[in-house]
């Protein structure tokens, strides 16, 4: 006897499992049964018993994973020096009024004087750069005889600026004796280069505390080398340099560094 007569899911009766029980497996076993599920699941196992003989058809209806990408915000500084010379004089007029009336339209002429015009612009140009490279404020092909001949070691990946702070540092120490005054006068040569020099509990040992503005210079290697070159062997220097503190900002809202990031707002000069 068949528990279940029909041969469509949708004519079954409802059982219990009261009424199945009188039941053997031999009158399901024969019985058509077909099930069709639809799931929409994520991360769902569906599991179907190897002793029942069900068909199981089930969909899945995946989701996927949206990636979501945060700005990077990348800041590069690029050095560029433009170096612009307009000239206060048209070689070219001054000369074409030398020539007489009638040769004055002449293209040989007119090809001369502008290949001549072209070169006293040019030459007026390098004079231009001779000026600014006679002083150190100002000089850029000329960094590197200034540096030779003070016995600096080149180092092309500094700023321009920076390598005239080591060249000018190292020019004030060539002709004075070492005292704080000295290396006063050294540091002042760097950005953020205003610093006392203070003594110590340990004999020998001196501080050189930055105080010109908070942070630390961007050039504070090249500061140490100049510094280091002029004291005595026998002198050590510590360096203390000034931040902000969690209570220099306690009284600033979020929305006055809101748009800082930690380092800025640790050598915010806004901050007393």
């Amino acid at each position: 006897m068949h528990v279940l007569s029909q041969t469509e899911w949708g004519q079954v009766s409802t059982f219990t499992w009261g009424e199945l029980t009188s039941h053997q497996w031999e009158c399901f076993r024969l019985a058509l049964m077909i099930t069709k599920t639809e799931l929409q699941a994520q991360g769902v196992t569906v599991a179907t018993s190897g002793t029942s003989q069900n068909e199981v058809i089930t969909e899945l209806q995946s989701q996927g994973v949206k990636v979501v990408q945060s700005p990077i915000i990348m800041q590069t500084q690029t050095e560029m020096i433009t170096s612009i010379v307009v000239s206060t004089k048209d070689y070219l007029i001054d000369l074409v009024k030398q020539l007489p009336l009638y040769e004055r339209k002449s293209t040989i002429f007119r090809a001369v004087l502008n290949s001549e015009d072209k070169e006293f612009r040019n030459t007026e140009q390098q004079l231009e750069i001779v000026d600014r490279n006679l002083f150190v404020d100002t000089a850029i092909e000329a960094l590197p005889i200034y540096e030779r001949d003070l016995g600096i070691k080149q180092n092309s990946s500094l700023r321009y600026d920076q390598r005239r702070e080591q060249i000018t540092s190292r020019n004030r120490a060539s002709f004075d004796q070492t005292t704080k005054a000295t290396i006063k006068a050294v540091a002042s040569a760097f950005g953020n280069g205003e610093v006392e020099v203070n003594p110590t509990d340990t004999p020998g040992v001196y501080e050189i505390r930055f105080v010109g503005s908070k942070g630390i210079p961007d050039n504070i290697e090249g500061l140490k080398q100049a510094i280091d070159i002029i004291v005595p062997a026998h002198l050590q220097f510590d360096y203390a340099y000034t931040f902000n503190i969690w209570g220099s900002v306690s009284n600033r809202t979020w929305n006055d560094v809101s748009k800082m990031t930690w380092d800025e707002v640790r050598i915010w000069d806004e901050v007393i």
